[in-house]
């Protein structure tokens, strides 16, 4: 497993022989050489982990990362042995300021999420199509997400408020999403405790793995921009603010539907049967992802694994800031 989350109480990390060590009372639980892991994420209070641990980690790249409460993660250590290039980092900030360049990506990755959107549904719903239940809800949803990719494909800096396109696209792309979360409802796709999406102070079980899950992924998309040498700090999208990781924010934007709810919806009868978010539900869920990260898809007429494919479309985010590339988001197939 490359991507490791440890969630339980008690528990300690430490090395042995270019081994990760996971340690629960005393007893080995699990043996892992870190040529095979590419993030460490701790998502639980009272877990602790040796210096010599945390330094074979930062000489290989391997990120550790820490979630709060809310599965939002809050601090990061990765080494110095990173790929950032000054010229890259200029460059990033360079396009941030243009904004026809800025709008264009970001229409890019808000059409990828809805597209994605979209495949999830169709991907549990394409051998019941032709049910009358379901076919007025499904044919209902794509006519608003077409006219809303219309509108979204057509908005571009106004000459008098040429910061505005920002708040205008944030705004479609919320629209997009309150259907779509609706259309999951109607179609009875998520467990009955979920009647919209929250993110903060929920109770809702089926929001709380939906919020672990793109923690997960938060993680993975992080790992692979630090990687690319961008800041993950300056996004195109997303506003600037303290401890926020806008670029990151908005690259995760097109993985969120099938790398997450896909998982969370195909888990739905299980998650039904829980009454929190406890340590097994997580474990669950860590897995899918992962197991969801190894998959191969098409690429480029070859078939890769999901994780290189998104650090592939991340470096080519990257060429596309410089310049030396034109960038298209990744839609999955259903």
């Amino acid at each position: 497993m490359r991507h490791i989350v440890i969630n339980q109480y008690g528990t300690f990390l430490g090395l042995v022989s270019e081994r990760l060590v996971v340690k629960q009372k005393d007893e080995i639980v699990e043996e892992l050489p870190l040529s095979r892991i590419r993030t460490i994420s701790i998502a639980k209070k009272g877990i602790s982990l040796s210096v010599d641990l945390i330094h074979a980690c930062a000489i290989r790249g391997i990120r550790i990362f820490f979630l709060d409460w809310n599965n939002r993660i809050v601090s990061a250590i990765m080494g110095q042995n990173q790929h950032a290039v000054v010229s890259l980092r200029k460059a990033q900030f360079d396009a941030i300021k243009n904004d026809n360049l800025s709008c264009e990506l970001s229409k890019k990755v808000i059409i990828t999420k809805i597209k994605n959107q979209h495949a999830v549904i169709m991907y549990f719903t394409k051998n019941t199509i032709k049910n009358s239940q379901n076919s007025p809800i499904i044919n209902n949803y794509n006519n608003l997400i077409d006219n809303l990719k219309k509108i979204i494909l057509n908005t571009s800096p106004d000459a008098h408020d040429i910061s505005n396109w920002r708040n205008r696209l944030m705004g479609l792309e919320g629209k997009a999403a309150t259907e779509y979360w609706h259309t999951l409802v109607k179609l009875r796709l998520l467990p009955g405790d979920f009647t919209n999406r929250e993110t903060r102070f929920t109770e809702s079980v089926t929001n709380k793995a939906l919020n672990y899950g793109y923690a997960i992924l938060l993680s993975k998309i992080w790992a692979a921009v630090d990687n690319s040498g961008m800041e993950a700090y300056a996004g195109i999208l997303h506003t600037d603010r303290p401890g926020k990781p806008s670029l990151v924010l908005d690259l995760m934007e097109e993985y969120r539907a099938w790398l997450v709810d896909r998982i969370i919806i195909k888990l739905r009868n299980q998650i039904s049967e829980y009454m929190n978010l406890d340590m097994n539900l997580k474990k669950i869920i860590s897995n899918e992802i992962h197991k969801s990260l190894m998959t191969k898809y098409t690429f480029n007429k070859k078939r890769i694994k999901l994780e290189n494919i998104i650090q592939r479309q991340i470096y080519r985010f990257a060429g596309a800031l410089v310049g030396q590339k034109k960038y298209k988001g990744y839609s999955f197939k259903w």
